[in-house]
């Protein structure tokens, strides 16, 4: 992609998502694609996914998982920066979890789960990353988050938050423990998934990634 608009010339500017140029004289869009957004300098795009109105220094002085967490989102902004390759990087972190799955990783999660999973699925829609809450809700509890939403079950209900209505992210912590409530709901959050929380902060990045996929202009998803 150069910077002259090949309709008429004009000179092309990067819009604030980098996911695409628009011609500063007709105002028209170009998409870019995985290679040409690789070429984009400065690749540190937390700041223009997130706007981050919360103070974060005294929750990452707690230490533990919520500043692995906190780290593992920055690392995955800063020094990957694209939602392919971040879901690649977190399949192979799910090699080496139990309650963690994807699909052609760890199956038994899925399997277990996939009469009720697939009542959900819309048409195209693919999972990325199974949560099980763990040994006494095996099953029963878990989140999961595809290519278009966030999907948060409970024993009896299924809440659903698309990457479209999201509008912020509210940090809350158990301990070093970090939540990730979604438009502030308890019941649409990404909870702490493994037990270091450099997944969970590469589940946040990438699906703050995918929103802006979704709708490259969008507004910034706030985290307060």
């Amino acid at each position: 992609m150069t910077n002259k608009c090949p309709n008429c010339g004009g000179t092309l500017e990067l819009s604030k998502s980098r996911l695409m140029m628009q011609c500063l004289y007709c105002e028209t869009q170009f998409v870019l694609d995985a290679a040409e957004r690789e070429t984009v300098k400065g690749l540190n795009r937390l700041s223009e996914i997130f706007n981050v109105e919360k103070d974060l220094e005294p929750v990452k002085r707690k230490g533990g998982t919520i500043a692995k967490c906190l780290d593992s989102l920055n690392y995955c902004m800063s020094e990957i920066g694209s939602a392919e390759k971040i879901e690649s990087y977190i399949r192979r972190s799910l090699l080496n979890g139990n309650d963690v799955a994807a699909v052609g990783i760890n199956d038994k999660l899925l399997n277990a789960v996939k009469q009720r999973l697939d009542s959900e699925l819309e048409s195209g829609e693919r999972v990325l990353v199974y949560y099980d809450q763990g040994i006494f809700s095996r099953g029963k509890e878990f989140t999961v988050i595809t290519n278009r939403r966030c999907l948060c079950f409970t024993k009896k209900k299924c809440f659903s938050a698309y990457f479209r209505d999201i509008g912020f992210f509210e940090l809350d912590t158990f301990g070093d423990i970090p939540f990730w409530k979604i438009n502030g709901s308890c019941d649409k959050r990404i909870p702490s998934m493994g037990p270091d929380g450099q997944l969970t902060g590469a589940v946040v990045a990438l699906v703050g990634l995918l929103c802006f996929e979704e709708e490259p202009d969008r507004e910034r998803i706030r985290i307060v």
